[in-house]
C-alpha cells in the first residue's frame, strides 16, 4: 500500500502538451511504480463539509491539488467515505478502504489507521519546500493518539451523499487545532530525525524529489519526539 502526496508542478517536467495529459503521465508512472498488486492511494480532501456543504463521494472534487483530483476522476479509482479526509485509491484494498465506516477522521479505526496497520508507504513527491510539511497529514493521526493539547475534537455534520447516490446525515470527528496558538504543522524537526536515523529515503526524480518512509518509521520516530518535546510537530517548537 503506498499513499502518495505530490503536485502538479511535477508534470510540469514533461515535454510541451495539454496539462490533462501531463498529469496522466505522471500517474501513470506512479501506478508503474507501485504495480498492478500494490494498493496506490492520494488524498482527496474536500474540507467544503466543515462549511456546512454536502459531501459527495462521487463528484465533490479533491481540493488538494490538480494531480489529486485527476486521479480522484480516472477510470477503476474509488474514494473512501470520510467527508473530510477522503482518499482516492485503486488496487486489490481499494474496496476494504472505502467499507471504513465514518466515526473519527484520525481514530484508531480509520483509514490512517489501516496505513498504520498495514505499514503502508508514504511518498512525498515535490519540487520545493519541506515535503513533509507539505503533505505528512499522517502526523495528524500521531497526534491524536498521543494526545497532543494543541488539538481538541470537534464534531461536524451535515448532508453525506454515497456512490450509489444515497443521501444521509453525518456526523463525524476531526480533532482540530487550537487556532489561540502557533498550532499549524512544522514538520522540519520530524524530517531531519527520519534522514538522520536512515529511515527517510531520497532520490531525484528530474529536477523533483522523491522522498519515502514507512507508516511504521513515522509513527516510532514522531511518537518520540512528542513523548521528548509536547511541540515538536508544530511551529511552536520549530528550532530550525
Amino acid at each position: 500500500m503506498v499513499l502518495v502526496h505530490t503536485d502538479a508542478i511535477v508534470a510540469a517536467q514533461f515535454p510541451a502538451m495539454p496539462d490533462e495529459q501531463r498529469l496522466d503521465l505522471l500517474v501513470d508512472a506512479i501506478e508503474a511504480a507501485v504495480g498492478r498488486d500494490g494498493t496506490l492511494m492520494m488524498p482527496a480532501f474536500s474540507y467544503s463539509f466543515t462549511k456546512g456543504e454536502p459531501f459527495d463521494v462521487c463528484h465533490s472534487p479533491s481540493t488538494v491539488g490538480m494531480v489529486t483530483e485527476r486521479f480522484r476522476t480516472r477510470p477503476g479509482v474509488r474514494r473512501t467515505s470520510d467527508p473530510i479526509f477522503s482518499f482516492a485509491c485503486i488496487g486489490p484494498r481499494a474496496e476494504e478502504l472505502c467499507r471504513i465506516p465514518v466515526k473519527e477522521c484520525f481514530g484508531s479505526e480509520s483509514v490512517f489507521a489501516v496505513l498504520h496497520t498495514l505499514n503502508a508507504h508514504i511518498v512525498f513527491l515535490f519540487f520545493l519546500g519541506s515535503p513533509l510539511t507539505r503533505g505528512g497529514t499522517f502526523v495528524h493521526y500521531v497526534e491524536t493518539a498521543h494526545g497532543v493539547d494543541y488539538r481538541y475534537k470537534k464534531v461536524f455534520s451535515g448532508t453525506f451523499i454515497s456512490a450509489d447516490g444515497q443521501t444521509s446525515l453525518c456526523s463525524v470527528v476531526y480533532n482540530v487545532r487550537d487556532l489561540t496558538r502557533r498550532s499549524h504543522g512544522d514538520l522540519r524537526r520530524l524530517q531531519k530525525r527520519l534522514e538522520d536515523d536512515g529511515k527517510l529515503r531520497a532520490a531525484m526524480v528530474g529536477r523533483a524529489r522523491i522522498m519515502a518512509v514507512t507508516a511504521t518509521d513515522f509513527f516510532d520516530t514522531a511518537w518520540k519526539m512528542l513523548d521528548e518535546d509536547p511541540v515538536s510537530l508544530i511551529a511552536e517548537g520549530a528550532r530550525l
